[in-house]
């Protein structure tokens, strides 16, 4: 089974431009180490122009952490295809850097012991979410000289029973099967504007990425606390509008499950930054969570 890109060459480069660019936003990148301490990751998805460095920096913190053996990449359902709780069954993902193998055991695990998530492809077919991480972790691993695997899951149902039992799944898969895993988040934060269908309250056009940078950190610091219950309260209080916050609680449970004890915020920027429109601004953030 293969699953081929959807979305190259509109949110990441689809010829050699793609190894450039990663080039440039790794250009800082030091040696792969070996102390394995982090057990998950935060990373936008957006175009790489907008969010491909803030991406960079969780898995450049990962990869001087040391690479596990498998990625499990959870992004929200933005097409409605598929089951509401898709993983990625088997096979292969292809990108311009070539193919990356699915892990299909922990996949089957994975749906086996959380009995709510379905082995499904088709939720998968044309989502972004999860596609953009992927030649972040084909470059380092080839960087690394390494077989890394991936697991894809997409989330078309997100709240705290989704993260708890997910997050449960995938601790105790990784301890049945003996795996190495981190946990990546595939998330946007704050979305703002028209296009998106959100504009709850009137701001001047020059305060608008500091209010945005204000609400989206609301829910950073409770990302930063391990607060599942804390960040959906924060969410449905404000009506923000963060994409993939199952993923995000998914992995604040499995890393609180397999020990961690802090969480780092390492670099925050919005789409204005590079738009310099307020038309439409979208948060994006790094965070990594250690033992």
């Amino acid at each position: 089974m293969i699953r081929y890109p959807a979305v190259a060459g509109s949110f990441y480069p689809a010829d050699k431009g793609l190894i450039e660019m990663l080039e440039e936003f790794f250009s800082d990148l030091g040696e792969e180490g070996s102390e394995r301490k982090i057990t998950a990751g935060v990373a936008p998805h957006a175009g790489y122009v907008f969010s491909g460095y803030t991406a960079s920096r969780t898995y450049k913190a990962i990869f001087e952490n040391g690479l596990p053996e498998t990625f499990v990449i959870l992004g929200p359902n933005h097409t409605g295809l598929g089951s509401p709780i898709a993983v990625y069954p088997e096979g292969e993902w292809l990108t311009p850097l070539g193919s990356i193998e699915v892990d299909a055991e922990m996949a089957k695990a994975i749906a086996k012991l959380s009995g709510i998530a379905d082995l499904d492809e088709l939720a998968h077919k044309y989502e972004h979410s999860i596609e953009v991480q992927v030649p972040f972790i084909q470059y380092l691993a080839e960087k690394a000289e390494k077989d890394v695997k991936i697991v894809p899951v997409v989330l078309g149902i997100q709240d705290e029973d989704v993260s708890r039992t997910l997050g449960k799944a995938i601790y105790e898969a990784s301890k049945e099967l003996g795996r190495d895993v981190v946990v990546i988040a595939s998330t946007d934060f704050m979305h703002y504007g028209p296009v998106y269908g959100y504009v709850p309250f009137r701001v001047r056009a020059d305060e608008l990425p500091h209010r945005i940078k204000e609400w989206d950190f609301r829910l950073i610091r409770r990302i930063l606390d391990f607060d599942v219950d804390g960040l959906f309260r924060e969410l449905r209080e404000m009506g923000h509008t963060m994409c993939g916050p199952g993923g995000v609680g998914t992995a604040i449970v499995y890393s609180h499950l397999a020990g961690a004890v802090e969480a780092e915020l390492l670099h925050y920027t919005t789409s204005y930054e590079v738009s310099r429109s307020t038309d439409a601004v979208v948060g994006y953030a790094s965070v990594v969570m250690r033992k």
